[in-house]
């Protein structure tokens, strides 16, 4: 049974085949599609410059939570105005 892999998971695995000399097309072809020929290109690129894969954290600012308790507290906010 294949197992979906996390990110994580999948950097560490990319960082210590690169480290072990693995060709980036070699690492493409035994991830078997998991991610991306030019993920796994752009992060042996990273390691190369860096030592390590970097991700930046994604655009825009970060998510709002919306549950029930949250939006309560907003209303009681507005409600106090």
């Amino acid at each position: 049974a294949f197992r979906i892999m996390k990110s994580k998971d999948l950097q560490q695995l990319v960082l210590s085949k690169h480290e072990s000399g693995d060709s980036i097309a070699k690492i493409f072809r035994d991830l078997n599609g998991a991610i991306s020929y030019d993920t796994v290109r752009r992060w042996c690129n990273m390691i190369e410059k860096t030592g390590a894969i970097q991700l930046s954290a994604p655009p825009g600012p970060s998510r709002i939570i919306r549950t029930k308790q949250m939006i309560e507290k907003v209303k009681n906010c507005l409600s106090k105005n």
